[in-house]
């Protein structure tokens, strides 16, 4: 087994009250966290962008 990191950018609707959990739940749908931070809110389209860096485990 190996470990890849990956860098990825997703957008989460502000209008859950819980703005953390359901950042945490995205991200978790794509592998463990290590780090991710939110880059922009278009308050327009009620979404936030967030990128992080994940890690999962894959086969060489």
């Amino acid at each position: 087994m190996v470990l890849a990191t990956h860098f990825i950018t997703i957008n989460i609707p502000l209008e859950n009250g819980d703005l953390v959990g359901a950042i945490e739940a995205a991200l978790a749908e794509r592998g463990e966290p290590l780090r991710w931070a939110i880059t922009q809110v278009n308050a327009a389209a009620q979404t936030a962008t967030v990128e992080a860096v994940v890690t999962t485990l894959s086969n060489p």
